[in-house]
């Protein structure tokens, strides 16, 4: 698909609960709002691609999470899905689809659940499930290990590149494996997260949602990766099986950010999906 030249984008600085504060970039003067929630591990520039893309038939919205990117912590707890509510009121968005990937799809779940009039669709991109379990098996569960002690020594080089290998490799396959020109980028990425944390806590989910997913009807588009981590494969399945109207799509040969690293085949079924649910033909 073509991406032309973007809109003229708009910037707003968006103050958040305990001080902290984001700069949220909106583009595109018609259709639907569109929120784009970055992963875990890059930051809002993953959805670079699609960002041009989809601003010529939506209001588009992003920005970067606290102690990501542009977005500094600060000490104190905070909810992400209580900071994604405070952005929408403070620019006067009543519903957007919302896009989520890694555990911004848990956090746009969350919030479908608890504000049912906010969400219109859900597309969930290599999306966690608050309170799901699922197996990893026992090697992809010691790389989990190691990265966590890493991170608890303060080792940030092995840290990240345990995370590499988890997310933007994939535990199954080598960084040979990969194409150069994606890993360069999401390397790239992954190196915003590396942010001290100054005392901030995340207050989470408010439990399991579990019990709540066979009751949130609206459209949901559901995205893995075939070589993503084995229990983010299993919770894509689970959501596909228990949301009363999701559709599932798999795409072969990418790891935990298919968009970047497979964007054609992410840019058409999205296109296709979006088209089908009644939302704006997107140019290409």
């Amino acid at each position: 698909m073509a991406h032309e030249e973007g809109i003229d984008m708009r910037t707003f600085q968006v103050d958040l609960e305990g001080g902290a504060s984001v700069k949220v970039e909106g583009a595109g003067d018609q259709g639907p709002h569109l929120l784009m929630l970055h992963a875990g591990v890059a930051d809002r520039h993953m959805w670079d691609r699609q960002w041009q893309w989809l601003q010529h038939a939506y209001r588009v919205v992003r920005w970067d999470w606290r102690g990501f990117g542009d977005t500094a912590h600060v000490p104190g707890s905070f909810s992400y899905a209580d900071d994604m509510i405070t952005i929408m009121d403070h620019l006067s968005i009543p519903s957007a689809i919302v896009m989520g990937s890694s555990f911004a799809g848990a956090t746009a779940l969350q919030v479908a659940i608890e504000h049912p009039t906010r969400v219109d669709r859900l597309v969930l991109v290599g999306s966690g499930i608050p309170g799901y379990e699922a197996s990893n098996p026992p090697e992809v569960d010691e790389l989990f290990r190691e990265a966590d002690q890493a991170l608890d020594r303060g080792d940030t080089k092995k840290f990240l590149d345990l995370m590499e290998q988890l997310w933007l490799v994939g535990p199954a396959r080598q960084a040979s494996d990969v194409e150069p020109s994606y890993l360069s980028r999401a390397r790239e990425l992954l190196m915003q997260i590396d942010r001290p944390d100054n005392g901030s806590r995340s207050r989470g989910t408010h439990g399991s949602i579990l019990d709540a997913l066979p009751k949130l009807t609206v459209p949901s588009l559901v995205v893995v990766g075939d070589q993503d981590v084995p229990d983010t494969v299993s919770a894509a399945h689970y959501l596909a099986q228990t949301l009363p109207n999701a559709r599932l799509e798999t795409i072969e040969g990418a790891a935990h950010l298919p968009n970047l690293e497979r964007p054609r085949y992410f840019d058409a079924i999205l296109s296709e999906w979006l088209a089908a649910t009644g939302s704006p033909t997107v140019p290409s």
